[in-house]
Formats: C-alpha cells, structure tokens, sequence
C-alpha cells in the first residue's frame, strides 16, 4: 500500500494542485476585501475625467495602482506574464494622460484597462 501511495498518488495529487493554482487566475483576482477591488475605480475614473477633475482622477489612479499591485502578488503565477504587462503599461500611459489632462487619451486607457481586467483568468 505505501508503494502505491509513493508511486501514484503522491505524484497524481501534486499535479492536481500544480493545475489548479496555475488556472486559479479568475478566483485570485476576485479573491478580496472591500478595499482591494481594482474594477470599483472604474467608474470612479471615467466620472472624474468626463467631468475633467484631474485631481481627482489622478488620486483614484494612484489608489488603483496600489490596490493593482496586492492583485498581481495573488495573480502572479496563474496568469501569462503578458496580461499583467499590459495592465502596468496602460496604467502607466493612462497616468500621462491623467497628468497632461487629455480627456480621450485617458478614457481610451481606461477602456483597455477594463478590457484587460476582464480577460485576466480567461
């Protein structure tokens, strides 16, 4: 029985949780309190640049480039490295935008933003 155990499900089970961490990416990134949920500054976002009050915009970007960070620390090894580039990237050309106050540039990166978010996990 041991031998059986050594040989077939001690492998079988470590495989089962390589897989399941590795297709985890929906469930991690969901996974969080109040306070850490990236797609709650969505709206706050297009509000502020819509009504251009870049301060304001400028602070919900800051808060959502922090909460993005705890989120890629859970999501790090369940999702292609490209994914969270291109999350970083767009946050960071949408940051340009908020700060030279171009109100089509930073909803365009707010849009992929969004698109990106819905595609982590998928």
């Amino acid at each position: 029985m041991s031998r059986f155990f050594l040989a077939k499900m001690i492998p079988a089970l470590t495989l089962t949780v390589f897989i399941l961490l590795m297709n985890s990416g929906t469930l991690f990134k969901n996974l969080s309190g109040k306070a850490d949920r990236v797609p709650d500054y969505f709206p706050l976002l297009q509000t502020s640049i819509h009504q251009e009050e870049w301060l304001e915009a400028a602070g919900y970007l800051e808060k959502m480039q922090s909460v993005w960070q705890k989120v890629v620390f859970r999501i790090q090894f369940s999702e292609e490295r490209d994914e969270i580039n291109n999350f970083q990237h767009s946050l960071a050309r949408m940051k340009g935008f908020v700060e030279a106050r171009h109100k089509g540039g930073a909803l365009a990166e707010l849009r992929e933003i969004e698109e990106t978010w819905v595609n982590l996990g998928k």
